[in-house]
């Protein structure tokens, strides 16, 4: 991919001001079911059992519809079809389509494992932005440890293979664990070979809404996820560097959300709820009751104006252009916005150390240079 010309960087630019200025609902994620053909032992959604259970509490597909256009007259331009596996619900091959008619740009996250023939003439039809895959081993055994369905990783391969011989976009993702930590590299070997994106992320998470913390038990220590993060990704170094140093200095605020949730981003549950984002639980609201874009002007915009609690840390951290927390995430691990997730800021020490080494690193080789030359 090409470095995108400056005049169209700076009207990128202007048009995510204007849209933060006007508070534009630009970019949306639909959970289309909570369903799925996998059992992961990480899973955020429980046990799967309970999962299927609820397809009777779903949206229609009708109601779905609605929503989507509802979602388009509010300004909404990216959406994003998750589940669950979106690929589960009989009609996301309809829902997707209606997306694309409507003028969305569609991103899809899946396992692909159900990608058929009839998915990839859709896709072929309507190419999506990009599917991005959840891989969870470089082998069956690794993989189906964590799937708990035996069989799995060859299908997800075959699917994986199936949209890039179609010309099809994606990118590869995985969730660093104890039981796929030996593999992560070579997960990113994979997504290399297939010379498609790969995103790594330790931040393994209790069910939704807070009920069981389970997951959090398969959690790497601080050291092994930045230490195997980097060694799959080394060149990561340097883009954290780039954007630490292209940020420094510029004032995000005291606000407890600073983030997009509710300004400029949304998350649809399947059951029929709006909220700032998929961690925002606690600011879900009915869209049988209200319009999406009374939610959107009234409710959901509410979270915008909390203001941390005194002794809050997080926002004048100077770590904290290298953290990855959010305060839907403290909340689901404290039951608080405003109180930090302990690993969360343990992963960030780590990695701003390797940050800051790397770019020591780099001043020495600098000078060595300018020295011999």
């Amino acid at each position: 991919m090409g470095v995108m010309p400056q005049n169209q960087v700076e009207w990128t630019r202007a048009f995510r001001n204007r849209a933060i200025q006007d508070r534009v609902p630009l970019s949306g994620s639909l959970e289309l079911t909570s369903r799925c053909n996998l059992k992961c032992v990480h899973c955020y959604l429980g046990p799967q059992e309970d999962q299927w259970k609820k397809r009777e509490q779903e949206m229609s597909t009708t109601k779905v519809l609605s929503v989507i256009d509802e979602i388009v007259e509010s300004g909404c331009l990216y959406l994003l079809i998750t589940g669950g596996d979106p690929m589960v619900h009989r009609d996301f091959a309809q829902i997707y389509r209606y997306a694309c008619e409507k003028g969305l740009l569609v991103t899809v996250f899946c396992d692909g494992i159900l990608v058929n023939e009839a998915i990839l003439a859709l896709f072929d039809e309507y190419p999506p932005q990009v599917v991005e895959i959840s891989i969870y081993g470089a082998t069956a055994p690794v993989y189906e440890a964590i799937t708990r369905v035996k069989g799995s990783y060859p299908r997800a391969i075959r699917g994986i293979e199936r949209l890039l011989d179609a010309g099809i976009s994606v990118g590869l993702k995985t969730v660093m664990m104890e039981p796929n930590k030996h593999e992560v590299v070579a997960m990113a070997e994979l997504a290399r070979a297939y010379d498609v994106s790969f995103r790594v992320d330790s931040a393994i998470f209790p069910c939704l809404p807070v009920s069981d913390d389970s997951p959090t038990a398969l959690r790497l220590s601080p050291q092994e996820a930045v230490a195997i993060e980097f060694a799959a990704a080394p060149e990561r170094l340097e883009k954290w560097v780039e954007f630490i140093d292209d940020r420094r200095g510029a004032d995000y605020g005291k606000a407890v959300y600073r983030c997009g949730a509710g300004l400029t981003s949304f998350h649809l549950d399947p059951f029929g709820h709006a909220q700032p984002c998929l961690m925002t639980t606690q600011y879900r609201h009915s869209l049988e009751e209200n319009s999406f874009e009374s939610l959107w002007r009234n409710e959901l915009v509410q979270l915008r104006s909390l203001q941390p609690r005194a002794g809050f840390e997080c926002n004048s951290c100077e770590m904290q252009l290298a953290c990855s927390t959010c305060p839907g995430f403290n909340y689901q691990e404290n039951g608080a916005e405003d109180v930090k997730s302990q690993y969360v800021c343990e992963t960030t020490n780590e990695r701003w150390r390797a940050i800051q080494l790397h770019r020591s690193r780099n001043t020495r080789s600098e000078t060595s240079e300018t020295v011999r030359t």
